[in-house]
């Protein structure tokens, strides 16, 4: 079972080191850390999204010149997949074809034809060298899939789960912002989880994910300073600066020509 942290005064300095008083932050809160994690990955889990505000979002040049990602980290690997999926699959097909692994897991996956049964795999967990498989298979019934993954996304996931969700959502070519909202909004995340939820947001235009990237970016930084959680609502927020460019300088070109 979870165990709070030691007993601390209201008045004190909040364990979590954001600089407040405990009864100013995470009074009240269970934070679990490390072995007391419930999913042994050492995420902690966050307040409600309603106690995390940092003002107005302030994207300029600034905020982007001083706000900087990790050099390694998980978030940003896991970007980069995303960007360039077809390095990704041709890294897959060439470790199973010089690794002798898997291959039982690989035809299960291969024999089960519909969205459940596939979200069970990967609910259950499953060697790394089969997880380009899965996806293409979750793609092909994504109309179920997805859905099904956002519902399972609601409950505590292991990392491995959070991380190939986001690679299927993303894969689908879809706007799936209204679902990652939905569970960021209202459900208890740990910490990874719900970096990797704000970065999923980046590619996707909508108005209110802007806010929640920059609250994020500054709850994670400031309370985990030693993590690269904040990787990922950085990394959202700056694709959606990509985005922004890529379409002033269509509409800039489109100008020009009409």
């Amino acid at each position: 079972m979870p165990t709070r942290v030691k007993k601390v005064g209201r008045n004190d300095p909040c364990p979590c080191l954001s600089g407040k008083k405990y009864k100013k932050c995470c009074y009240g809160k269970e934070i679990f850390s490390g072995n007391d994690n419930p999913l042994e990955s050492g995420d902690p889990v966050l307040p409600d999204r309603k106690e995390i505000d940092y003002g107005i979002p302030a994207l300029g040049k600034e905020f982007f010149r001083r706000s900087r990602v990790h050099g390694i980290s998980a978030p940003r690997l896991l970007y980069s997949s995303l960007l360039r999926p077809e390095v990704e699959k041709l890294a897959s097909d060439f470790t199973n074809r010089v690794l002798d692994r898997g291959a039982k897991e690989a035809r299960m996956i291969e024999k089960t034809d519909d969205a459940k049964g596939l979200v069970e795999i990967m609910r259950k967990g499953l060697d790394p060298l089969n997880y380009e498989r899965l996806k293409e298979k979750l793609l092909k019934y994504q109309e179920l899939s997805i859905p099904l993954i956002f519902d399972e996304l609601k409950k505590p996931q292991d990392d491995a789960f959070v991380e190939l969700a986001v690679r299927v959502i993303h894969a689908s070519g879809k706007d799936w912002a209204r679902e990652a909202l939905e569970i960021i909004q209202h459900q208890k995340l740990t910490a990874y989880t719900a970096s990797l939820l704000c970065m999923l947001l980046g590619f996707y235009e909508r108005e209110k994910s802007e806010k929640v990237l920059w609250d994020y970016y500054h709850y994670l930084r400031n309370h985990f300073p030693d993590e690269t959680y904040s990787d990922g609502p950085l990394l959202g927020l700056i694709e959606m600066r990509e985005r922004e460019r890529e379409r002033s300088l269509e509409q800039g070109l489109n100008g020009k020509i009409n």
